[in-house]
């Protein structure tokens, strides 16, 4: 979206359940907990997963991660992987710079233009592999199997459904890290707490938040995704949430109507080339008829915290809230 262009590609379809800032965490399914933990530092365990099972047979000291979540995850879990994906020649995201800039030693990062670079992981040696927020490991799985044991996200709907909080506490216990990760986890809710205190107007309002697609107007905050930065915050989902998922996430434009809610935020990370511009969607005359537009409760979500509402992680998470929360205040006042 902003920093990864294959990021926000991925997001044409499958992340209309991904966001940040989407579906209600408490209406979503919580997902199986690993089949065992190391929580009390007893290896082996198992480690479960959609695609198949591996076992851990001791703490690992090599860690890999296949995506830029499990990246931050491990960063904030005070480890730094051995081996990493990087698109291009782009940087890592800036919340993930500052996480790097204060670790000892360097990540080894592959070039994940082309996919996972199976080669790289290997040449790494890692004792195991993090792969919670893996976009291709239907694909990947047996190639990164070979090579360690898998960290997965768990449940058949685990990689748009599990949270990030979710997801750190999974890698943190197969990690034998369980109480690095709920301190991690218990930082980032400390914070958004503190932000929906400071925010009772946020109390008990309705949102909507929507991208524009190259293909399709989207329905991010479906029910069934991860919505938790907005209902941490005190936001609720309005009943037409819940006529969208991960598989029915287009409205047609002659539809907007059913984005409104007592607040709307739009999306446009993909500019020129989203099915319609900013400028043209805001002179539409059917767009400038849903309440929340009229009345002067809609926003728009910049570029720099699209990927973090998609994608989101412990590192990014109050990264994007202090971006967002002058945004939302003005939102809900109707600025």
């Amino acid at each position: 979206m902003t920093s990864r262009p294959l990021r926000a590609l991925a997001t044409v379809g499958a992340v209309a359940l991904a966001v940040t800032l989407a579906a209600c965490s408490d209406a979503a399914t919580t997902p199986e907990p690993p089949a065992a933990t190391a929580a009390d530092g007893a290896y082996p365990i198992t480690l479960d997963s959609p695609f198949g099972t591996t076992e851990l047979t001791a703490q690992p000291e090599r860690v890999a991660v296949v995506s830029a979540v499990d990246l931050d995850i491990a960063l904030a879990l005070g480890i730094v992987p051995v081996s990493a994906p990087k698109f291009g020649d782009y940087p890592p995201d800036p919340w993930t710079q500052d996480a790097l800039a204060d670790v000892d030693g360097e990540v080894e990062f592959y070039d994940s233009t082309d996919g996972t670079d199976y080669a790289a992981i290997a040449a790494a040696e890692p004792d195991v592999i993090l792969a919670t927020s893996g976009w291709t490991l239907d694909e990947d799985y047996d190639q990164l199997a070979k090579i360690a044991p898998i960290v997965s996200f768990q449940g058949e709907d685990g990689l748009s459904a599990m949270t990030w909080a979710e997801r750190t506490v999974v890698a943190a216990d197969a990690l034998g890290l369980s109480d690095e990760g709920a301190a991690v986890v218990a930082d980032v809710e400390k914070a958004f707490a503190d932000a929906r205190a400071a925010h009772p107007q946020f109390e008990g309002k309705s949102y909507t938040y929507a991208v524009i697609h190259p293909d399709q107007i989207t329905y991010i905050s479906a029910e069934g995704s991860d919505v938790s930065f907005f209902t941490d915050l005190g936001f609720t989902l309005p009943e037409t949430a819940s006529q969208f998922d991960e598989t029915d996430s287009a409205v047609s434009k002659e539809n907007i109507d059913l984005l409104d809610a007592d607040v709307l935020l739009v999306g446009y990370p993909f500019g020129d080339e989203g099915l319609i511009g900013r400028d043209a969607l805001e002179a539409d005359a059917l767009f400038l008829k849903v309440p929340a537009v009229a009345s002067g409760h809609y926003a728009v979500i910049g570029d720099d915290v699209a990927s973090p509402l998609a994608y989101p992680t412990p590192l990014s998470q109050t990264w994007a809230l202090e971006r967002l929360l002058p945004v939302l205040d003005g939102a809900v006042a109707g600025a």
